[in-house]
């Protein structure tokens, strides 16, 4: 169908109206741009075409729901010839009229609607996650220092401040996006920035710490017996394990669909400054006990967020996107969850130890 400006439009039988995607899909030949219209059609999507001057370029413009970009896209790829697809950033889309009545009645609840994003949204959403490592670095080194602050001053509201600027869902979120999909140069990434930000988040506790513990003024008012319990290397290792598996399902979850994540970051920042405050302060202050117990936490539950991220994205379907290579990440997959819950139990293991000692 063609319209009165020179558009040419498909006949829209259903019209999808929640989270939206534009995708604008370039050609440069007729029998492309003619499959891609094909594809588009077989969707039920509704889209624009605009005939550049020199006839030897093409361009689609479609807004897509979030869940079926994939799909398109998938397909759009397989056209042969030269085709650049563009996905941008969320839409609103306008109803009016009796459209608008129509697609209410037909509509699912929203309650009942899963808006997965796309693989190519999910792996750009993982690299936004990850910032430059200057930024990363001060950023965390802040953090912990407020963390170490909080478990001086055995002060809860400290501590939630330091979680809140915590930029540590990124790594772990990558890390376990470039798992299901396949990208090794981001796992690695994801990887480096974790170990990274750990070792930079230990640095910065003991260091703050250790001037805290020459200062007559401070060391004179902390309760040391109290600020080392915020470690939690004395709660049960099963709880333990429960909140940084749900901090990674969560995270997975708000990687794989539109939700926020930036609340989901705070969620996985708790399971891991209160105790490396308590690190730093328990080096400073001579107690090795609870230093290595909350060393222990943290590696818990780091492993823990990475498998539960992991198995969360797996789950919700994010795969490879060649079917030939399914079956070889789902083997990496395997060997890697198996590696860091061998990680896991060890580490349980000897947070088990630790705590007998106490």
């Amino acid at each position: 169908m063609i319209d009165r400006d020179g558009v040419r439009r498909s006949s829209p039988r259903r019209t999808w109206r929640s989270n939206m995607r534009l995708l604008t899909v370039l050609a440069d030949t007729q029998p492309s741009i003619d499959e891609a219209m094909a594809v588009l059609e077989s969707h039920d999507l509704t889209y624009s075409l605009t005939d550049h001057s020199d006839g030897e370029h093409w361009t689609l413009t479609v807004p897509v729901p979030a869940h079926a970009v994939e799909p398109v896209e998938d397909q759009l790829e397989a056209i042969t010839g030269n085709v650049t697809v563009i996905v941008e950033a969320p839409m609103a889309i306008l109803e009016t009229g009796s459209d608008s009545a129509r697609n209410r009645s037909n509509r699912r609840p929203e309650w009942l609607s899963f808006e997965r994003v796309s693989r190519s949204e999910l792996r750009s959403k993982a690299r936004s996650q990850l910032p430059s490592f200057i930024i990363f670095a001060t950023m965390t080194a802040i953090s912990s220092v407020v963390a170490t602050t909080g478990v001086l001053l055995n002060s809860l509201p400290v501590l939630v401040g330091s979680m809140v600027i915590a930029p540590l869902l990124g790594p772990a979120m990558a890390a376990s996006v470039a798992t299901v999909l396949d990208d090794r140069p981001l796992f690695v990434r994801g990887v480096k920035l974790q170990l990274l930000g750990i070792v930079v988040a230990l640095v910065s506790a003991l260091s703050f710490a250790a001037f805290a513990r020459t200062s007559t003024i401070i060391s004179s008012v902390v309760d040391l017996e109290a600020s080392l319990g915020l470690g939690s290397h004395g709660l049960p290792p099963s709880l333990l394990v429960t909140v940084a598996i749900c901090s990674g399902v969560a995270g997975g979850l708000g990687m794989a669909t539109t939700g926020i994540t930036d609340l989901i970051g705070v969620m996985i920042a708790a399971a891991l400054m209160p105790p490396i405050g308590v690190i730093g302060v328990g080096v400073a202050w001579g107690a090795p006990e609870a230093t290595l117990g909350s060393f222990v936490v943290v590696a818990v539950n780091l492993i823990a967020i990475n498998v539960g991220s992991i198995a969360t994205l797996w789950t919700v379907g994010f795969h490879p996107s060649d079917r030939a290579r399914i079956r070889t990440t789902r083997s990496a997959i395997l060997r890697r969850v198996a590696v860091l819950i061998i990680l896991l139990v060890l580490a349980l293991r000897l947070l088990e130890l630790v705590s007998a000692l106490l």
